[in-house]
């Protein structure tokens, strides 16, 4: 009896790809996930700038009342002047820990894992980068409450929140971009703590965070012109001070906007040659 010989196919077999969509949707709420079960760290990273706020805001409130400070402050009200720094030094510290995040995921191997799925690598930085964003995007707003119980006014009501928290949510992802280029380039959690706060930081404190641009030296004032930091504060400033000034706020969206795009795309194209 003929034994008919079987032919065996050994071609590779392609895997349908997931959809990116529902693979950031999954590793989005991983990231909210794992913050939740740090309670400690979510409790002191929304803590922290309420007391930004009410220290600060309280410890320099009395320079509004000197003479012809209030006009350059553009408020009699230190603190609803100081809360968009407040809100941009909680994007500065919050997105770092985007990058530090991700160097604890290459230790821990999880990262390993995920690329030994067809997942999208684009939606591993979608999904973590989402979950931070979501993060500081609350303590923004936890500011904003803290502030209007304090007596702060925001003539721009909702309305004007809602631009606010547009201006941080982008900042924040810019930073984020910058932190997880930073990360991937030193793959060490102390270097790119050191190297996050080298170049955020000045930038920081060489804008109008605290001080109006009239109370800082004249060489600093150069820098504070040119500091995207400072057209994010301004554009949320008027926000809360004075109503909604196109000249500020689309400035705002749109050199941050831009910051933000770059970031992203530096740190998707860092993050796919690094796991190619």
């Amino acid at each position: 009896m003929a034994v008919e010989a079987q032919t065996l196919n050994f071609a590779p077999t392609a895997v349908a790809h997931s959809d990116l969509i529902s693979e950031t949707w999954e590793l989005y709420k991983r990231a909210l996930l794992k913050l939740v079960r740090r309670p400690i760290v979510l409790y002191f990273s929304l803590l922290q700038p309420a007391i930004w706020l009410l220290l600060f805001g309280q410890m320099f409130n009395r320079m509004v009342d000197l003479p012809g400070a209030a006009g350059m402050f553009g408020t009699t009200n230190y603190m609803a002047f100081f809360a968009p720094g407040v809100i941009m030094m909680t994007m500065l510290f919050g997105a770092g820990q985007t990058g530090l995040g991700l160097i604890q995921d290459m230790d821990s191997g999880f990262l390993d894992k995920l690329l030994t799925t067809p997942i999208n690598r684009f939606s591993i930085l979608l999904g973590k980068m989402g979950g931070d964003l979501t993060r500081m995007v609350l303590q923004a707003g936890l500011i904003l409450t803290m502030a209007v119980l304090a007596g702060v006014r925001i003539r721009t009501g909702l309305f004007g929140v809602i631009f606010i928290l547009l201006i941080s949510g982008l900042f924040g992802v810019s930073l984020a971009g910058i932190n997880t280029i930073i990360a991937l380039a030193t793959r060490n959690t102390e270097a790119t703590f050191l190297l996050g706060n080298f170049v955020n930081l000045p930038l920081m404190f060489m804008s109008t965070a605290m001080m109006p641009k009239a109370f800082l030296p004249d060489w600093m004032q150069n820098i504070v012109q040119i500091n995207p930091i400072t057209y994010g504060i301004e554009g949320m400033r008027g926000l809360i001070t004075t109503g909604f000034d196109p000249n500020k706020v689309f400035p705002a969206i749109i050199i941050l906007g831009t910051i933000a795009l770059v970031s992203i795309t530096g740190a998707t194209l860092m993050f796919r040659s690094r796991v190619a």
